[in-house]
């Protein structure tokens, strides 16, 4: 599992202004399997919360802990074993390769859960509408295509927390209620946790919400 805990934590941009949040400058802890959405307008820090998690950026004061350790304290090796196995994440860059088709990107993974195969991933493709897109390269999709496969590149590796920033902002209505379907059976498998950033706030997910 996936522990985490802020202590004082606070975006070095926002350090001059007074903040009231549920997640900066105050004292907050994750459950370890707990589901939860972070809901705040933009330009509040959902993104940056997201990345300063994942160890990925450090402009900020205060502290952060995965599973009771300090992230600075965190060494490669350990990181590495954690992005493996036990954090999953979906950012609004997507961090697809154009020039590679969905099947390159998709095989990017660095192993697939237990029982996943290009069978059951082909099958996640059908169920959100692009299993003829397989062989195609990624410039060639839509936004909300390249989406749909972002998610689904993240949820065909194991994990115990999966990190979303805001993953549906640029799918309509059906599609959104079909990913969520998948997020919400991988998460069972799983026995994982979810973080995902909302502008809205997500229906039947069954997420606690903490206000940024």
């Amino acid at each position: 599992m996936v522990e985490i805990e802020l202590n004082r934590v606070c975006p070095n941009v926002f350090e001059d202004i007074d903040i009231q949040s549920e997640v900066w400058n105050t004292s907050l802890h994750i459950d370890q399997g707990g589901r939860y959405q972070v809901m705040a307008q933009s330009g509040k820090g959902k993104t940056s919360f997201l990345y300063f998690l994942l160890g990925l950026r450090s402009d900020y004061k205060g502290e952060i802990y995965l599973n009771q350790k300090k992230i600075p304290e965190i060494n490669e090796q350990e990181w590495v074993l954690l992005r493996k196995r036990k954090i999953s994440s979906i950012f609004q860059d997507l961090q697809l390769i154009n020039h590679l088709s969905v099947a390159e990107n998709i095989g990017l993974v660095p192993e697939y859960a237990d029982g996943y195969n290009e069978a059951l991933i082909r099958d996640m493709l059908r169920v959100v509408g692009i299993a003829d897109k397989w062989n195609e390269k990624v410039k060639t999709l839509s936004f909300g295509q390249k989406q749909r496969v972002a998610i689904i590149r993240s949820l065909c590796k194991p994990f115990k927390l999966l990190l979303c920033d805001e993953p549906f902002s640029h799918l309509d209505e059906a599609n959104t209620k079909l990913c969520r379907a998948l997020i919400l059976k991988r998460l069972d498998e799983e026995r994982a946790g979810i973080i995902i950033t909302s502008l809205d706030g997500e229906e039947g997910m069954g997420l606690k919400t903490i206000n940024l």
